[in-house]
């Protein structure tokens, strides 16, 4: 540790992962994990870039008294909840305050950001994790990847997983080092499990895992499904994947070794069946408050024409059907249109309907055709240019954007503002309660010509 890399600094504001924003003597700019704001530290700084450096805290000076201790053991390796230290309030304020901030920078001074949506319980919410393996000396590991790393955190308590999902992770890993199942190495390719999936029901309590490996087969197949089944019996659905895509959008063929290929849950009174690499959001009672935020900020009357942008397994369009007249899904993901379709079905929904294919190039082929409202909820990376420009062209009156990203979406609203759109509301939504994530639903208009 170098002296000259040692000093007492004050933090004056957040990141928007959390980090502590500091200021050296020169006014170079230095951000320290695990430091609030208003907790002054004596740091080190571990690295340093043209502009900016970031730091680690030697020893802390003073307590924030937003300071809580972190309810998990993994907090500080884990990367996966990088606001736990934080009091629950306090977490809400700063994820709304980050939407204040954006709203600001767009000069909408006018505009205030309703409260935040928040959770009573805000832990054990997530429906659906990725599990990933490694092998360890004593045997595979099984957890989540530290932050900025492919190092597994050998997971003892996860707090923010559902409670049963959490137990059937202890029992994968114990039934493969019990049946010498090894995790996949990509150095020498050998080895066998990649990574799992497990999703778990809200409202019915299914449990589904999909495991991706490397071979035809997990050794030891019948007895390691046979085992899981006997002592975690909600586990209605096992799938086996020879991937080697593990994201969502692969397509590598998925052999069903025990029971069906999809749970089932419920949404504002809609079921849905949800497949192994269906997009479902992860948290199901705040999807449900999100939903509903969003028809009250459309104001349906009946008879609407309504466009659901990146429409999923269609959980926003038939959560909406029964209030508009028509509802026009469109999702680029072949099985997740078959999803909506069938969960259409599913719903006696008659109209609702799905269109495969690029939203940008859908909605050029729908150009002639007057719709009344677009809901669009962009990946993390935001809209194309395209899809806002057809938006404009097509002059929708209502665009009610979702977005998981203050940043993605201060860049879009900006160019619709530009281009005669105005905001009339935004709400944020905690989705994502003790990690960085903020939802939020804005509501724009068409200004009249």
């Amino acid at each position: 540790m170098s002296e000259n890399n040692i000093f007492v600094v004050r933090a004056v504001d957040l990141t928007h992962d959390g980090l502590g924003v500091t200021k050296l003597e020169d006014g170079y700019t230095v951000f320290v994990e695990d430091l609030l704001k208003g907790e002054a530290a004596k740091i080190e700084v571990i690295e340093r870039k043209k502009s900016y450096g970031f730091g680690k805290v030697i020893e802390r000076l003073n307590r924030s008294p937003y300071r809580q201790a972190p309810k998990c053991k993994h907090f500080f390796e884990c990367g996966g909840c990088e606001l736990m230290h934080m009091d629950y309030d306090v977490q809400s304020a700063f994820k709304k305050y980050r939407l204040e901030l954006m709203i600001k920078k767009l000069d909408q001074a006018d505009i205030i950001v309703e409260d935040i949506i928040t959770m009573v319980n805000p832990y054990h919410y997530r429906n659906k994790v990725e599990i990933k393996f490694s092998q360890g000396e004593k045997g595979i590991m099984a957890g989540f990847f530290k932050a900025k790393s492919h190092h597994v955190v050998n997971l003892q308590e996860c707090h923010i997983m559902q409670k049963k999902s959490f137990e059937l992770l202890n029992l994968i890993r114990n039934l493969a080092n019990q049946f010498n199942v090894k995790a996949f190495n990509l150095t020498d390719n050998s080895g066998v499990l990649k990574s799992a999936v497990i999703r778990e029901s809200s409202k019915y309590k299914e449990i589904s895992i999909l495991f991706n490996i490397a071979t035809d087969e997990i050794p030891h197949e019948a007895e390691f499904v046979e085992s899981i089944i006997k002592n975690i019996p909600e586990v209605v659905g096992i799938g086996v994947s020879k991937t080697l895509d593990e994201s969502p959008f692969s397509d590598e063929e998925i052999r069903v070794v025990h029971g069906r290929d999809y749970i089932k849950d419920e949404i504002l009174g809609k079921q849905f069946e949800i497949g192994f690499r269906s997009f479902f959001q992860v948290n199901t009672l705040q999807a449900e408050r999100l939903y509903k935020k969003v028809i009250e900020f459309a104001r349906f009357s009946g008879n609407e024409r309504v466009i659901d942008a990146y429409s999923g397994i269609g959980s926003i369009a038939l959560s909406i059907s029964d209030k508009v007249g028509k509802v026009f899904g469109v999702e680029i993901i072949k099985s997740a249109v078959d999803d909506a379709k069938r969960n259409a079905r599913l719903n006696g929904v008659k109209n609702a309907l799905f269109e495969l294919g690029n939203i940008d190039k859908v909605l050029e082929k729908w150009k002639g055709f007057n719709f009344d409202c677009i809901i669009i909820d962009p990946p993390r990376k935001g809209c194309s240019k395209e899809l806002l420009n057809t938006i404009i062209k097509m002059k929708f009156p209502k665009v009610i954007y979702i977005s998981c990203n203050p940043a993605t979406l201060a860049r879009d609203l900006d160019y619709l503002l530009k281009n005669n759109y105005s905001i009339n509301r935004i709400a944020p939504v905690d989705m994502f309660p003790q990690t960085s994530h903020v939802e939020s639903v804005t509501l724009l208009s068409l200004k009249k010509a």
